[in-house]
């Protein structure tokens, strides 16, 4: 199964090649390779998704190699969403390929090994919290990535979707953290305890809010940019950081 992974990381790669040849020699063909290699990578860790969840019998969402799995889903599905829906600028596909390639390859360094749930995550809540979760997370990325592919461009690009993944992110991030709070309740009596993850998820949901809100009427468009770029690293701590820096309730995940 870990070939699968590895194929995908392959292709994921590959289709980054295919993108820069393209953007160096203009050349069609290459644009159409990069969007099938991509799809490739795609197919592969879909389809290791798929037999690793048949193989321990439930979906994977309770360590950090498997949130990162599924982050890495999401990933790909707004990528190729945005990519369909966007008039199928190849532009619009570049940070999927990018996140992919980043996600693929930290899971060859995270432990693969499934073990059986703990009894606190043997909850039907685990798969409404972790998924939307996981999604927000994605759609940050993606909206950061392309922030940045965006901020780097002189030129302004009509198709640019950043606006769409943050609100979509922060609506997901909310129902994460909902489900969250009725799922402490159910296990351990109390809807909020202050626990690390809790807190940062409060902080990361505070900025995409206020990013959103100031967006409005303050923002420049290079501002905007620039707030993506630096909230990323707020959900990477948030996402990250806490698990292995900070102690509290949600330290197996």
């Amino acid at each position: 199964m870990d070939n699968l992974i590895n194929s995908s990381l392959l292709f994921s790669l590959v289709s980054l090649v295919f993108y820069f040849l393209h953007g160096i020699f203009k050349v069609k063909k290459t644009s159409s390779l990069f969007v099938v290699s991509l799809f490739l990578s795609w197919l592969f860790s879909l389809l290791y998704f798929v037999l690793y969840s048949f193989k321990n019998a439930r979906l994977p969402l309770s360590n950090q190699y498997e949130s990162v799995l599924l982050l890495s889903q999401a990933a790909f599905a707004g990528g190729f969403y945005f990519y369909f829906g966007k008039g199928k600028n190849i532009q619009n596909l570049l940070p999927s390929a990018v996140s992919g390639a980043i996600l693929l390859s930290l899971l060859n360094l995270l432990d693969s090994s499934a073990r059986p749930l703990m009894p606190a995550l043997r909850s039907n809540w685990l798969f409404f919290h972790v998924f939307t979760a996981m999604i927000s997370y994605a759609f940050f990325f993606l909206a950061a990535i392309k922030g940045f592919l965006d901020l780097l461009s002189k030129k302004e690009n009509e198709n640019s979707y950043e606006l769409p993944l943050v609100k979509s992110g922060f609506a997901m991030l909310t129902l994460a953290i909902i489900t969250g709070a009725v799922w402490a309740e159910n296990a351990w009596n109390r809807y909020w305890s202050w626990d690390p993850k809790e807190t940062w998820s409060l902080i990361t949901w505070l900025y995409y809010g206020c990013v959103l809100h100031l967006n409005k009427k303050y923002f420049t468009r290079k501002m905007f940019y620039v707030s993506l770029i630096i909230g990323i690293f707020v959900v990477i701590f948030t996402y990250f950081g806490v698990n292995y820096l900070l102690s509290g309730l949600h330290s197996y995940a």
